[in-house]
């Protein structure tokens, strides 16, 4: 029987290092639910749906567990290698599926978002290229590693490993979504031996999906950014308890250990970064 497991998964040097590394997708869509949640409420009930709205489309990214599929075909038994191509490609499906279905909903959130905070822009890409603009002038860094995710993605999607901006990235994932739900993207099916043994194919169609939803999450985390400074909205007042601790930048360009707890107004430069493990005493 095949292997469920896919070999050989994309992992980017940004997700590989051992402290400050790049959280996945699932992870990276629950801090924001989180930070999110705790910007002081309106007064306003229409624009307090709005922000529940952003925040309910984040949970529901940081929710999704799992998506499984049965590929399986019925042929009387007549082929035993047949089992095994519908074996593995139902957990292709399911992998690949998972990301799909997960960059649906960060587009969500943040679309949900940008009605919010800039209602006068029809789309995620000019707002986040104007947030982009206004923290750079602002002496602000993009999130860590937001360069380093888009060459990597924009890699897959066009083959193209150019800087580029965030803000071209952000544009690019929604169009990486918008061909999946319109059907015009390849579904990868398994590849086959010599032998006809079955094995997982399809690696650029699942780094893509999921790469795209991080630089949408990273695209939200920087219009938040944006809010915070151009004061349109108001960081949460508390802080933000670490229980085990967590790597940060420090300003020498390397990274420092935080200990107990970081003020939410902090966190959200950070909160994108794997916690780590503790340094050797």
């Amino acid at each position: 029987m095949a292997s469920t497991q896919i070999p050989g998964p994309c992992l980017p040097p940004y997700r590989a290092r051992s402290a400050m590394a790049l959280l996945d997708p699932q992870e990276h869509a629950s801090e924001l639910a989180d930070w999110v949640e705790r910007i002081p409420a309106s007064s306003e009930p229409a624009e307090r749906k709005a922000w529940d709205n952003v925040y309910t489309w984040l949970r529901l990214a940081s929710g999704l567990r799992a998506v499984t599929f049965d590929m399986a075909y019925e042929d009387g038994g007549m082929c035993a290698a047949g089992d095994d191509f519908d074996y593995v490609w139902s957990n292709m499906m399911g992998e690949w599926q998972l990301h799909q279905v997960r960059l649906g909903y960060t587009r969500a959130a943040l679309e949900a978002l940008v009605r919010v905070l800039r209602p006068d822009l029809p789309t995620p890409g000019p707002a986040i290229e104007a947030a982009e603009q206004r923290l750079a002038q602002g002496g602000q860094e993009p999130p860590l590693h937001a360069p380093a995710v888009t060459r990597h993605f924009l890699d897959h999607a066009m083959g193209s490993s150019e800087p580029a901006s965030l803000a071209a990235a952000v544009t690019q994932a929604i169009g990486v979504h918008e061909l999946a739900a319109h059907g015009f993207t390849h579904i990868p099916q398994p590849a086959h031996d010599d032998d006809m043994q079955a094995f997982p194919a399809g690696h650029d169609e699942i780094c893509t999906a999921k790469e795209a939803t991080s630089i949408l999450l990273l695209g939200t985390q920087a219009l938040l950014a944006w809010a915070v400074e151009e004061q349109h909205i108001v960081a949460p007042n508390e802080d933000k308890f670490l229980y085990e601790g967590m790597w940060v930048p420090d300003a020498a360009g390397g990274s420092r250990w935080v200990d107990q707890e970081i003020a939410y107004g902090d966190y959200l430069a950070v909160l994108q970064l794997d916690h780590g493990d503790p340094p050797d005493l």
